[in-house]
């Protein structure tokens, strides 16, 4: 009875011990619990004083929001950072251990007054994982990530907090507001003319070199976050086939191939002949297209036919126009007694009004070949018919602009607009009437050169200019780029006699 005594004083001893330390161990950071080993052993941890920060001088800001966010990648999203003064850190790590002292963000939508309110539901807290030394300081981030691409252009803040053992002790005011868009904008102008730490990568803006913290790659990222709802566009001249000559030794089916591999939502095809009627049935029932077809020009010599994405769009209304008969029945002035018998094909333009299903925005799409005839000196008089039909085009997109202000243009236009040369003079029409190059207003540029094949097996490509993509009314252009597709003859020519051009848009 008397060891029995004993052994149950001792085992109410330990359950006594082991409350206490419970209770302690509830009451603040005092004391830490155990930790339990991969083997299943238990190792006390140090003892801890209470809680308390270190004293702070006047002149000292212990604790930081970064005012201004930036872009993410891999994961996508939006890193906010905070910086902690370096003694202040130092400190409270020293004291209770590194693992017990917690840095980073809580992240909250921005109300329409431009605050935000860390309280709320749907606020974030974002624990850094590590911290960087950034002058006095250490610089710590969190990247948000919790955004959909229909909410890219929402607003969130963020504020730096540090917490100890669990408890938050000390938050920063807020940063800025930022979205996604705001975010992927300013890294995409985020440019150094000299290569630094930093800014390390080269990539060449409007024709320039520059230097960005992004590769190319990257930027091209950053520029679909900046636009979402992004329309991708390609003009393509094909070249009219004809089966029983052949086609220079080259394969018409690479050029389809290319817009498989590209993937564009609309396109704009030109010189389509009955020989490319199967190829583009097949084109466009296998890879989720609906074909328009509609009407060629009066000798039947080809269609500007559209192509777009049937899950993504849905068509208002389609048409044909020929040239000739469109410029009688608007009155458009020949001031240039323009000799429109040297049209001998009846030109025309097809045109399509889509609607965004994301969206629900529209967008007046055309898609054309003005007249050849010849280009260049000795070529004035089939000059004069290209503008006639750009005048005709520009009094037509007129009687639609109230009800599509969005509008795209499309095509070849057998002008280069470089220079001081007639072709310039033709493309100007465009400009003056508010229709730009999307190669010039593109956030992000790829291959901005010639459009043209060229010698007897389309290997050579000069740097002439015929084929456009342009914009009117509220539209962004992320990006444009002329497909360079030397895929044929082992990879010696180009499949058609034109190169693709692409651009990116976001109907804003």
């Amino acid at each position: 009875m008397k060891n029995n005594g004993i052994r149950f004083g001792v085992r109410l001893a330990a359950f006594l011990l082991l409350a206490l330390l419970c209770v302690l161990a509830c009451a603040g950071c005092e004391l830490s619990s155990e930790e339990t080993g991969t083997d299943g052993t238990t190792t006390a941890q140090a003892t801890l004083p209470p809680v308390a920060e270190p004293t702070i001088g006047p002149h000292v800001t212990p604790l930081l929001t970064v005012e201004d966010a930036e872009i993410a990648l891999n994961p996508t999203g939006i890193r906010f950072s905070g910086l902690v003064d370096k003694t202040y850190y130092d400190y409270m790590t020293s004291t209770y251990g590194e693992s017990n002292v917690k840095v980073g963000v809580f992240v909250a939508p921005t109300g329409a007054n431009g605050s935000a309110d860390f309280t709320a539901d749907g606020t974030v807290k974002i624990r850094s994982t590590a911290v960087e030394a950034d002058g006095d300081g250490y610089r710590f981030s969190g990247v948000f990530t919790g955004v959909a691409e229909k909410n890219y252009n929402v607003n969130y803040s963020a504020a730096a907090f540090v917490e100890v053992c669990g408890t938050l002790l000390r938050t920063a005011d807020a940063s800025k507001p930022a979205s996604i868009v705001s975010a992927a904008e300013a890294s995409l102008n985020d440019l150094s003319d000299t290569r630094d730490a930093k800014h390390n990568y080269s990539v060449t803006v409007d024709g320039a070199t520059k230097y960005s913290p992004f590769n190319s790659r990257q930027r091209e990222i950053i520029t679909d976050l900046r636009f979402p709802c992004k329309i991708t566009v390609m003009s393509y001249n094909i070249e009219v086939y004809d089966s029983k000559k052949g086609w220079d030794g080259r394969t018409p089916a690479l050029a389809l191939t290319t817009v498989i591999n590209e993937a564009p939502d609309i396109i704009g095809f030109q010189e389509v002949n009955a020989e490319w009627n199967t190829m583009l049935g097949n084109l466009a029932s296998n890879n989720g297209y609906t074909r328009l077809k509609g009407s060629p020009t009066t000798d039947n010599f080809e269609k500007n036919e559209i192509f777009y994405k049937t899950d993504k769009f849905t068509m208002i209304e389609e048409g044909t126009k020929i040239y000739k008969t469109l410029a009688s029945e608007l009155n458009v002035p020949n001031t240039e007694s323009a000799n429109q018998s040297k049209d001998t094909h009846g030109r025309a333009f097809h045109y399509v009004v889509l609607e965004q299903i994301e969206t629900g925005k529209k967008i007046l799409v055309v898609n054309t070949h003005l007249h050849y005839g010849g280009t260049g000196d000795g070529h004035e008089e089939d000059d004069k018919v290209r503008r006639y039909e750009i005048n005709t085009l520009l009094a037509w997109l007129k009687t639609k602009a109230a009800a599509y202000p969005n509008q795209l243009v499309m095509g070849d236009m057998n002008s280069h607009y470089k220079g001081t040369g007639q072709g310039s003079v033709n493309m100007g029409l465009f400009t003056t009437a508010g229709y730009l190059r999307t190669s010039d207003l593109a956030a992000v540029k790829g291959d901005v050169g010639g459009t043209l094949a060229t010698g007897a097996d389309r290997s050579t490509r000069p740097q002439y200019i015929f084929d456009y993509i342009l914009v009117k009314g509220n539209i962004a252009t992320a990006y444009y780029t002329v497909v360079d597709n030397r895929i044929d003859n082992n990879n010696t020519s180009y499949p058609s006699d034109h190169l693709p051009v692409e651009a990116k848009i976001s109907l804003r």
